[in-house]
């Protein structure tokens, strides 16, 4: 009677898990399918550079066929342009003053959570390659100011000494300031785009078999042929130092020169008092530029092919977007660090093929710090409370939920390199919304622009009297921003107790001295 009884619930017991098998299989198949993430990050390629936001020097075939497979944010943004600060926003998920991520040339705080050591603890394999810049590199030992020309010539001297004496000074030894990577061709800083070499683990350079950016996708495509075979998911960053400058001729491959327009079409708010400049060397600058980003494209184009041809593509969140932009002329500027759509404007296109709808765009606005929770949401990880950014997956996969409707704006310090106040670069916050953009100097000096129907920012509604309602509503709306970032929007000279004066090594934030 036992064994009857016994027999069935044996046999109950085996009927049960014949239903239950396809659910367990299914969970299991789930599982093993944890999208690859392949994020790729230009350094200084503005948004109106590329063909599917319009551009006429150049065509961009292979970046225009990546936006035609996945959804275009119109007004993706970087909020703090230039490229420690956007860096830090990217992997930490977290506003500067949260951080203390505001000029180049620092450490972070090796206790802060990043981005890769999050995929890493949901069974990812990490890697990263390219420029990493979250470092103080050659400026260890040169302070915080610059605050006059003898000053800046002083601290250049020492960087040569200390550079002299650590020839490796780029290289990031592994540990927490790779900050979850496992997987490492990377250097913090240099410019030798011909010639670029790398680290691994150990301070011996690498140098990569031709162009820069050439190297680094042979080596991306390597990384995840290994991981393709191992069956494992991989987070993988590629961030290429181009197109930012030095544009010359010698800085790429002559046949990307070669298809290039000979006399640039320039914006309308390149005015008359930058042409000479111009003409004497801006239009030979930019021609390398855009043969730059002719690479880039033809790279995202190999790494396109790698993907669809090893069956990977459809399984692959495929992330394409830049750290900042370049003025190119714009407001009779050149580079970055202004709040103007050249400098702050960059492409993002995400794409996953089944997932996220092809050909879509959306005016939602994207700030560095939403990659994080809508990355990880997308590859079905926890976002964690700490994150500052947005979670934009319901818009990439066309669900109901809210848009981003603005973003604060920044530049903490007049120098990219320095706790500095008062030099070219002056400071600044900003409001960005879907249509105006408001920005407040320093010194008391404020713009207003109407980004819909002057989309050149040629006509500062705040010196006139025409929109006194909006401009006070924006002031407002920064007021808010401010408080909820932490910002007291000091002048950059102020921020100097954040920072060890010596190893620059991030020592306090707006939050507080932080865990050493």
């Amino acid at each position: 009677m036992k064994k009857q009884a016994f027999e069935g619930i044996s046999r109950h017991f085996f009927l049960i898990l014949l239903v239950c098998m396809p659910c367990i299989s299914c969970s299991i198949q789930e599982k093993e399918q944890a999208p690859n993430v392949v994020f790729f990050f230009a350094d200084q390629l503005r948004r109106q550079s590329v063909g599917f936001h319009g551009e006429t020097n150049i065509t961009t075939p292979h970046l225009d066929r990546l936006a035609e497979q996945g959804m275009v944010f119109n007004q993706a943004l970087s909020t703090f342009p230039i490229c420690t600060p956007y860096r830090g926003m990217l992997m930490s998920g977290r506003m500067p003053a949260h951080t203390g991520i505001m000029m180049n040339w620092i450490n972070p705080n090796p206790e802060d959570v990043w981005i890769a050591e999050l995929f890493r603890d949901a069974g990812y394999s990490t890697g990263f390659i390219g420029k990493w810049h979250l470092n103080s590199g050659n400026k260890t030992t040169t302070g915080l100011y610059c605050q006059t020309a003898g000053d800046q010539q002083e601290k250049r001297r020492m960087e040569r000494e200390y550079v002299a004496a650590h020839p490796e000074s780029e290289f990031v030894p592994p540990g927490p300031y790779r900050q979850g990577y496992a997987f490492w061709a990377a250097y913090n800083f240099h410019v030798n785009f011909m010639h670029a070499y790398y680290y691994r683990d150990s301070p011996e350079r690498l140098h990569y078999k031709g162009y820069e950016v050439d190297g680094e996708v042979d080596v991306a495509i390597e990384f995840m042929e290994q991981n393709r075979e191992s069956g494992k998911p991989f987070f993988l960053m590629v961030a290429p130092h181009t197109p930012h400058n030095p544009w010359r001729p010698e800085d790429v491959p002559a046949e990307y020169l070669e298809k290039v327009k000979d006399t640039l079409d320039l914006q309308p708010n390149v005015d008359d008092s930058f042409m000479p400049e111009w003409k004497a060397r801006s239009q030979q600058d930019f021609r390398v530029y855009y043969a730059m980003v002719k690479n880039i494209d033809h790279n995202i184009g190999r790494l396109m092919t790698y993907l669809e041809e090893s069956g990977q593509m459809d399984n692959t969140i495929f992330v394409f977007t830049s750290d900042h932009g370049e003025m190119m002329g714009s407001h009779d500027r050149i580079y970055k660090m202004v709040p103007y759509e050249e400098s702050i404007g960059i492409p993002l296109v995400y794409c996953w093929k089944g997932h996220i709808p092809a050909g879509q765009r959306t005016n939602s606005l994207f700030t560095p710090v939403d990659h994080m929770p809508t990355l990880l949401s997308l590859a079905g990880i926890t976002v964690p409370d700490f994150a500052d950014g947005m979670d934009q997956s319901h818009i990439l996969l066309g669900e109901p939920g809210p848009e981003r409707e603005e973003a604060l704006l920044m530049n903490y310090s007049s120098h990219w390199d320095w706790c500095a106040t008062g030099t070219r670069w002056k400071e600044w916050r900003g409001v960005r919304t879907m249509t105006h953009t408001y920005v407040k100097w320093l010194e008391g000096d404020e713009e207003l622009y109407d980004n819909v129907n002057d989309p050149f920012q040629m006509i500062n509604l705040a010196v006139s009297d025409k929109e006194p309602d909006l401009l006070e509503a924006m002031r407002r709306r920064q007021e808010v921003l401010l408080e909820e970032a932490h910002d007291e929007f000091l002048p950059g000279n102020g921020y100097a107790a954040w920072f060890d004066p010596r190893s620059r090594d991030v020592v306090s934030t707006a939050l507080g001295p932080v865990k050493q």
